[in-house]
């Protein structure tokens, strides 16, 4: 985050109670991002809300083959 931005309520009662199997990544730009138990990335919303990170995607040949 900026020198600027600081993190919202939601997202600090969300880190707070993080389960132990999650890991605080990263604070530096935009939402804070945590690393999930099987290592998916996941951003933490102004709300507090975890979300994916990154979405699943299909393959190209299985979608249009």
């Amino acid at each position: 985050m900026s020198d600027t931005e600081s993190l919202t309520a939601g997202q600090m009662r969300s880190l707070e109670k993080l389960p132990a199997d999650h890991e605080l990544v990263s604070t530096g730009h935009g939402s804070p991002i945590v690393c999930g138990p099987r290592g998916e990335l996941l951003a933490v919303k102004p709300s507090g809300r975890l979300v994916p990170l990154v979405q699943s995607v299909q393959s190209y040949l299985y979608v249009n083959g």
